[in-house]
């Protein structure tokens, strides 16, 4: 098993399971969003808890707007993307199926929140009408599902460009010192950087995003999917049942032991366990399988997603775009 860093992707992981020299590994490349979530649910498997000497695979983090550029032009296997994204990806011409859910809300956690400054005038939502609002990316699951909130829960034009809030995307090391500052009203924090927000006594949350989120779609959402391109599936059913296997053995493997996981993840984002630990139970989950109500709650996001003029067309079942071997919790 080999672990190392890159310079040109921080963090770059790269894991390699090696096989028998009397039977060559089949090889499976992993693109995923570069957050320490990610490195708790793939600990079992980058650190060699977990293997399959069948498969050999390498597995690349990197911020979202290069994971998303790399999912369009197909630069790994398996990759992610929005619950909105996968049906842009179909009507874009690029066939994928669904192999799990990769990220899902946890209903009591602020994962994807909108936050001002704690002293902030800004008490609701419609006292940001005008006001500029950070964000990581445009393109992001967590944006379009808060402009969903802002123009069904709140009746407001949630366009990006015209709408009734300025949207500005910065880099995530930037959103924080941009609202400390005032070049921005508000800003979507999201994931573990949301935890250390909430924490910091510095934020007060507008906008709850998952809570919202539950109540208008039925239950919490799964917001990232686990994808793969329909053609190589069909050509290696096997290997990727076998490799959806390992990523979820990796997730149950650190739900089970989170205090060893995020002992070993902390220092590396320089935060205590105790604080992952708790970020990991309350605020999200990375499952890597689908639960009892993701396939009813997907389909109203791609319902909520049409309304708001995100797809064009919304998928008639999603067991067309689910693959038939996809893990289950």
């Amino acid at each position: 098993m080999i672990l190392k860093r890159w310079a040109a992707i921080a963090p770059f992981l790269l894991a390699t399971t090696l096989a028998s020299p009397a039977l060559a590994a089949e090889k499976i490349s992993f693109g995923v969003v570069a957050d320490p979530s990610y490195d708790v649910a793939l600990y079992a498997l980058t650190s060699g808890k977990i293997s399959d000497p069948n498969l050999e695979f390498k597995i690349d983090a990197m911020p979202f707007p290069r994971l998303a550029q790399a999912t369009m032009t197909r630069q790994f296997n398996v990759t992610l993307n929005g619950v909105l994204g996968v049906p842009l990806m179909i009507e874009a011409g690029i066939p994928v199926k669904v192999m799990g859910t990769s990220y899902r809300h946890r209903v009591g956690g602020h994962v994807s929140d909108l936050w001002v400054m704690k002293d902030s005038p800004y008490q609701k939502m419609s006292d940001l009408k005008g006001k500029k609002i950070a964000t990581a990316s445009l393109e992001s699951q967590a944006t379009v599902s808060t402009r969903q909130i802002i123009g069904e829960r709140y009746n407001m034009n949630a366009a990006t460009i015209g709408g009734d809030v300025r949207w500005v995307e910065l880099p995530n090391p930037q959103i924080e010192p941009a609202l400390q500052s005032g070049n921005v009203d508000a800003a979507l924090i999201t994931n573990v950087q949301a935890y250390t927000a909430a924490n910091s006594g510095q934020y007060r949350s507008i906008l709850h995003g998952s809570a919202e989120l539950a109540d208008m779609l039925g239950g919490p959402l799964p917001t990232v999917l686990l994808i793969a391109y329909t053609d190589d599936l069909e050509k290696r059913p096997d290997v990727y049942a076998a490799f959806g296997k390992l990523l979820k053995d990796s997730s149950d493997y650190a739900n089970a032991h989170l205090d060893e996981v995020a002992a070993a993840i902390a220092p590396k984002y320089k935060m205590t366990p105790g604080d992952l630990k708790t970020w990991f139970q309350t605020y999200g989950s990375i499952p890597f399988a689908l639960s009892s109500t993701d396939k009813a709650v997907i389909v109203k996001a791609w319902e909520s997603g049409a309304k708001l003029g995100a797809l064009k067309t919304v998928p008639k079942n999603a067991d067309d775009i689910i693959w038939s071997r996809a893990q289950k919790e």
